[in-house]
């Protein structure tokens, strides 16, 4: 089917073929709608080059997406694909803000423990001993901890974050668990786990 026959189809028609695999009426639909797209995703975010990746994330997901099925609304459908793309990005990108904030306050803690346990050297001592002892873990090991026990993520939700699958989520908070456990006493790592993470 030549280019120029393309472009006379309607939405359904392109959409059709989409479904069985045919590229250039995916790049037809692609350059039909982009304007529409980047003006709609701009409602979320100004930030112009973000909404552009997520648009080209829309459509690779269609390309390797294997539940697509047919409807009647395309533009809606590529709408809606958009504003969910922007959505799970943004939260991620938050998600991402929250992390560097906890990792942060965990470094200024050290200064703040003195006066927190003045008086007291035996928990001040203590103290310092559990927040090096997770300061010492693999950044991806931290990550996991926060995202699993003070974010209250699921294994699901964590994989999605991460970009891993569940299973490989479910390993990561083990080894963290793990390596944690084996810097500290029993006390000591019931201990971190109710002051830092309850």
């Amino acid at each position: 089917m030549q280019y120029t026959s393309y472009q006379n189809m309607k939405d359904v028609a392109l959409w059709n073929l989409v479904l069985k695999g045919d590229m250039k009426a995916m790049s037809l639909l692609y350059k039909k709608h982009y304007e529409l797209l980047l003006n709609f995703g701009l409602k979320y975010t100004s930030d112009e080059e973000f909404v552009k990746d997520c648009i080209q994330d829309v459509f690779v997901k269609l390309c390797t997406s294997k539940r697509l099925s047919s409807t009647e609304y395309v533009r809606s459908y590529l709408l809606t694909s958009l504003k969910n793309v922007i959505s799970d990005k943004l939260s991620s990108l938050r998600l991402t803000e929250d992390l560097n904030e906890h990792f942060f306050e965990l470094k200024i803690e050290d200064a703040a423990l003195e006066s927190l346990f003045k008086g007291n050297d035996e928990e001040l001592q203590l103290s310092k001993k559990l927040i090096n002892a997770y300061k010492s873990l693999p950044e991806n090991q931290r990550v996991a901890i926060y995202l699993r026990y003070v974010k209250g993520l699921s294994y699901k939700e964590m994989a999605a974050v991460l970009n891993i699958n569940p299973q490989s989520s479910m390993n990561l908070v083990s080894r963290a668990l793990t390596n944690l456990r084996s810097k500290m006493t029993l006390d000591e790592y019931l201990l971190f786990i109710i002051l830092f993470f309850s």
